[in-house]
């Protein structure tokens, strides 16, 4: 605890380092683009991954999905709206796609 006190300023500079770190990490891994789809009958998250993760691995692109959605399993049901990550170039002609303001 004395060490602490003596060194307050550089034990201050620390945390508000880590801080900074933690928040410039949580920014980089998170998608800056989102797209919306509308699930069809038959969509699966799998699937949804190979035609939207890009070069991202399939398991991460799942997770950043669930995170976006707040999903609790890898069920989804025809009907419903899900942002994705845009990590690929998006074709101009594919009309299952609506582009979604970012939030704020």
């Amino acid at each position: 605890m004395v060490l602490i006190k003596k060194n307050k300023n550089i034990v201050a500079a620390f945390v508000l380092f880590s801080a900074l770190t933690f928040v410039l990490i949580h920014k980089l891994s998170v998608p800056q683009d989102i797209i919306e789809v509308t699930v069809v009958e038959g969509d699966t998250l799998s699937e949804l991954a190979e035609r939207y993760a890009g070069d991202t691995a399939p398991d991460r692109w799942m997770r950043e999905v669930a995170t976006l959605n707040n999903l609790t399993d890898s069920d989804i049901i025809a009907g419903e709206d899900l942002k994705l990550p845009a990590h690929i170039d998006l074709e101009v002609d594919d009309t299952r796609l609506v582009l979604a303001e970012e939030e704020r």
